[in-house]
């Protein structure tokens, strides 16, 4: 799976993790005895999750959660627990006297007896058949086909585990109890989502099209779960998971794969069995982890002596305690011949628990509430080679998404014939208990919160209040400020929206307020046209140049209420802009895109910094300017809903490219300029790192006034900002030319998963540089006068990091050196900086 659809999933954890905010309290037992324990690794005491418990000559038993915790009812027909698990031997344990509520239980890795075994580890046979596998790895990973077209059938599915009967008995569910289900192992759960998809793809390689055509799509989600929908470059065109790649990327994670070419580095093989099929020896290969602690999967693979070629793998995550939230993972593989002697991909499956509280719990009874995910593909009607082009409906694009007319509609009796898989009874009863859970009142509630967090807005049925980090900030200029916006929902027009809002600043006594209207064409492209008009008091270095990076940003100012919580020095450099824009957003094709903009814009002299000409005081400069912004990237995927499109990433850079031109209005002169602007970016996977990178180069002819040209964005807070130069003031340098550099190189815990004191404390390690180089001429000063802070740059800014990250899950905090230039204004040369910085 590549690492969009990861961060989809990601997406649908944190809404699917605010609507169980409702749902996370303690379970309240009653009369009835129960038996409490704790399973745990006889060799590390790590708990064990997932161990499976039954009381012996019953059918009757349960399983450990993720910290290795399990209760049941108190046996009274047998004198004996039985516990198995993957990978341990298994325990048969006498039951306590009926007066002990609380038992351990520790269980011992299971080694395989060499003396049953074919061979040793890493030595002849194994090692001859590995490198037979190897060697006809690329003959047989099914990507190396240049063209090919297929069916695909994919299931996805996602549930609340482990309900507590305080949860049960909570007011949300007390007239709803239809909606709560009850698992194999008498758990209880609650469903979330379910959505079956049936596709056709075309894929060619070189010259690169490939074309997803969607037959039927049928989705069911608790609140804004049912809203998403990845589009663009679809997840209809991933293949998921392929074993045959030397790493697989799942959930912002890279994973070692059991057929990595470097695989002895990190895995033990045991040829474990072998049997003929069809006259076809089969071989059954057992692989387990060298080392504790490495993204690594414990398992086995069959791979035939025909063609060398893996009939099926299955692979679960050797262990998740350097992990946040994801308490397991399990992959499973099929492939088959197509033609007798092609080898290609059949079905696919991933199963993920995730767990919402990375804390231990003080009670041994508490059952964890999880998130449990699966997803699985069924591929079927393949060609190789097919004969015909591939026909997309813009002959440069280089790959689309087509939605038959109907595909969103398809009746029971399409699915029944077309399905690949039939559903199961439990898949047949979600659909109706989701639709039923979203008429929760309480679960609306917080899935507006859920909608809020990714939008900024909250809903309230024709409009949407928001943005929320705009309702109050601090500043010096203005004293306090007041906020309060609104925009149209889609209740009242998917295509059409007005949105506007009104504040007050305290100190200042003035209002200010913004104005805009859109609409987005009714066609297969995204095409928009908005008209706005602002009026608002920015930082000097804000401006649109931000959305490049930061391209889900819900503005481009950083003058809001999380600034203000954590500056460390008052923000006095802002002034009042008004701004009157018009825009025309253009998408030729997935990939690539335009956007027209026609600007008025009027600067005021701030309070601090008061403009100069001469001595003489100015009181505003003005400008008009029209731009063209192209953005290119490479299967990328978005969702895209109405006026929202969030960008969910691709592991190709995306590129911005700007060409602008306008006039300068200052007194009663004119004067014309032009500008050009370009900003790549991209995340880098190298084994189990990652190294990000972002450029940004610009350069300015004709004269300016210097808040209309680039000032490095510095950072006055305590706060950690990627792009930003954390220990550079905001007004130190401003330039006409000029190159920003901004590298992070996380090592994910690399070294410290090797040092044992480390190890439990799940850190990892993280390097930043930072570099700017420019200059400026001392023609802009004709409009307006440099202040007072600006100095000229004599030599690159240089700014080094290294620090922590997943610090109690949740912080990042890095050490940062300002190499050089020595600021002449008092800024820092040395720093600490942190944030917030939730992931896996």
């Amino acid at each position: 799976m590549r690492k969009q659809v990861s961060r989809f999933v990601q997406l649908i954890l944190q809404s699917s993790l605010l609507i169980a905010m409702l749902l996370i309290e303690n379970a309240a037992y009653g009369q009835q005895k129960y038996l409490a324990g704790t399973v745990t690794d006889s060799s590390n005491g790590e708990p064990i999750p997932f161990v499976n418990i039954v009381i012996k000559h019953t059918t009757t038993g349960t399983m450990t959660d993720t910290l290795g915790n399990f209760t049941l009812r108190f046996p009274s027909l047998t004198d004996t627990l039985d516990f198995s698990a993957i990978g341990y031997r298994s325990v048969h344990k006498l039951l306590p006297r009926e007066d002990m509520q609380q038992i351990e239980i520790r269980m011992i890795p299971e080694t395989f007896d060499i003396s049953e075994v074919s061979v040793a580890p890493d030595e002849g046979p194994m090692r001859e058949l590995f490198g037979r596998i190897m060697d006809r790895k690329k003959a047989n990973n099914p990507d190396q086909y240049n063209k090919f077209s297929y069916k695909k059938y994919s299931q996805w599915q996602y549930q609340i585990n482990n309900l507590g009967d305080a949860i049960i008995n909570s007011k949300p569910f007390q007239k709803n109890l239809n909606v709560i289900k009850t698992a194999e192992d008498s758990s209880k759960y609650l469903p979330l989502y379910f959505s079956e998809q049936l596709v056709f793809n075309e894929i060619q390689l070189s010259p690169a099209k490939k074309k997803s055509t969607v037959l039927a799509d049928r989705t069911n989600g608790v609140g804004i779960l049912n809203d998403l929908e990845i589009s663009g470059y679809t997840s209809a065109l991933d293949m998921e998971v392929n074993f045959y790649d030397n790493y697989i990327n799942l959930f912002t994670q890279n994973f070692v794969s059991p057929l990595s070419e470097n695989g002895w580095y990190y895995y033990k093989y045991f040829l474990a069995d072998s049997s003929r099929v069809d006259g076809v020896m089969h071989y059954r290969v057992h692989f387990q982890p060298r080392r504790a602690g490495e993204n690594t999967f414990k398992g086995y693979f069959i791979s035939e002596n025909k063609y060398y070629s893996i009939v099926e793998i299955d692979g679960e995550l050797s262990t998740t305690s350097n992990l946040n939230f994801l308490k397991r993972l399990h992959l499973n593989s099929d492939y088959y011949f197509v033609n007798d002697s092609t080898p290609f991909y059949k079905r696919n499956k991933i199963d993920a628990l995730f767990d919402y509280i990375p804390f231990k719990s003080q009670k041994k009874d508490q059952k964890r509430l999880s998130l449990f995910y699966t997803q699985s593909a069924t591929i079927d009607d393949v060609t190789i080679d097919p004969e015909g082009e591939i026909k997309l409906s813009t002959p440069r694009a280089r790959y689309e998404t087509v939605k038959l007319p109907g595909s969103y509609d398809r009746d029971s009796s399409y699915w029944s014939l077309n399905r690949m898989e039939n559903l199961t009874e439990k898949q047949i009863m979600l659909s109706q208990t989701i639709d039923s859970i979203s008429q929760i009142r309480q679960v609306n509630l917080l899935n507006n919160l859920a909608r809020m967090s990714m939008t900024s807005y909250y809903d309230i049925g024709q409009f949407e209040i928001g943005p929320y980090t705009s309702f109050f900030n601090t500043n010096k200029v203005e004293g306090s400020r007041f906020f309060f916006g609104a925009r149209t929902s889609e209740e009242i027009s998917k295509n059409f929206m007005i949105w506007g809002g009104l504040g007050y600043s305290t100190r200042i006594e003035k209002l200010s307020g913004l104005l805009g209207v859109g609409y987005k064409f009714k066609t297969i492209n995204r095409q928009v046209v908005k008209f706005s008009y602002d009026d608002k008091m920015i930082r000097h270095g804000e401006n649109e140049k931000i959305l490049y990076l930061y391209e889900n940003a819900f503005s481009a100012t950083e003058n809001n209420l999380v600034s203000q919580i954590l500056k460390h020095d008052p923000l006095d450099e802002i002034y009042r802009e008004q701004k009157v824009s018009a825009q025309y957003e253009y998408e030729w094709y997935p990939g690539l895109m335009n956007k027209l903009a026609i600007n008025y814009t009027k600067h005021y002299s701030p309070e601090f910094y008061p403009f100069l000409r001469n001595g003489a005081p100015v009181n505003s400069v003005s400008a008009s300017e029209i731009s063209l912004d192209t953005r290119f990237s490479r299967e990328e995927k978005l969702i895209d809903k109405g006026f929202l499109r969030m960008y969910m990433g691709t592991e190709y850079p995306i590129i911005h490219f700007t060409v602008a031109g306008g006039q300068v209005y200052y007194d009663d002169n004119t004067t014309f300029y032009g500008r050009l602007a370009s900003t790549i970016r991209q995340e880098v996977y190298l084994g189990m790192t990652r190294f990000d990178y972002a450029v940004e180069a610009g350069i300015y002819w004709g004269k300016l006034p210097y808040t209309m040209l680039d000032i490095p964005r510095g950072n006055e807070t305590i706060g950690l900002f990627s792009y930003d130069f954390n220990l550079l003031n905001y007004l130190e340098f401003v330039h006409d030319k000029y190159l920003h550099t901004y590298l992070e190189y996380h090592l994910n815990g690399f070294f410290f998963r090797r040092v044992p004191l480390l190890k439990k404390a799940n850190l990892r390690e993280v390097l930043s540089a930072k570099l700017l180089v420019g200059s400026v001429s001392s023609k802009h000063q004709d409009i307006v006068s440099f202040p007072l802070p600006v100095t000229d740059m004599d030599q690159p800014y240089i700014e080094l990091g290294a620090g922590l990250e997943n610090i109690l899950s949740m912080f990042r905090v890095e050490a940062l050196w300002r190499v050089q230039p020595t600021s002449v204004i008092g800024a820092p040369s040395f720093g600490i900086r942190a944030r917030f910085e939730l992931g896996l």
